[in-house]
């Protein structure tokens, strides 16, 4: 048991970080990828004692992204109850407060800052895809350049822009 204790630590080393970024792409939040990616781990150590294969990416990433569906579904079923009873007057006001918007900004003026940051070409395709909508094959077309350098560009973008927002 021991050995497959090392196998699973061996293993979060290894995969920690993809999974963290695989979960919050699909959640949409860092702490909640850690958390889930945490859960999925523990998990995994749970059912040690139960299972004679060696912990595998390929189960820590299914195991994973299981976790983060399971989170989206709750969420959504949280904010799916009703409030029954309740007056229009006792609701909170759905508009955000002044430190928000200005947090909000801040987060556009930083994100916006990334992206002019990004080499020309990158840039170029990630505002091609990203903001106005075309697609890599429109992209290559308008750039001059071949549709997988254009994927290429945008996943270098994008891990890019990863980067610089942490």
């Amino acid at each position: 048991m021991a050995a497959r204790l090392l196998d699973i630590e061996k293993l979060y080393e290894a995969e920690h970080g993809r999974l963290r970024s695989l979960v919050r792409r699909i959640v949409g939040n860092s702490t909640t990828a850690e958390d889930v990616v945490q859960q999925a781990f523990a998990n995994m150590i749970a059912k040690l004692h139960r299972h004679d294969l060696p912990p595998s990416p390929a189960y820590a990433r299914m195991a994973a992204r299981n976790l983060a569906l399971n989170h989206l579904r709750d969420m959504k079923r949280r904010s799916a109850v009703e409030i029954a009873g309740s007056d229009v007057e006792h609701v909170a006001d759905g508009q955000p407060t002044p430190e928000a918007i200005a947090l909000y900004r801040s987060e556009l003026r930083r994100l916006l800052e990334a992206i002019a940051a990004l080499p020309p070409r990158r840039r170029e395709a990630f505002v091609l895809n990203r903001i106005e909508d075309l697609s890599y094959d429109e992209i290559a077309d308008r750039m001059g350049i071949s549709r997988n350098t254009v994927i290429s560009s945008i996943v270098n973008a994008l891990a890019d822009l990863d980067r610089a927002l942490r």
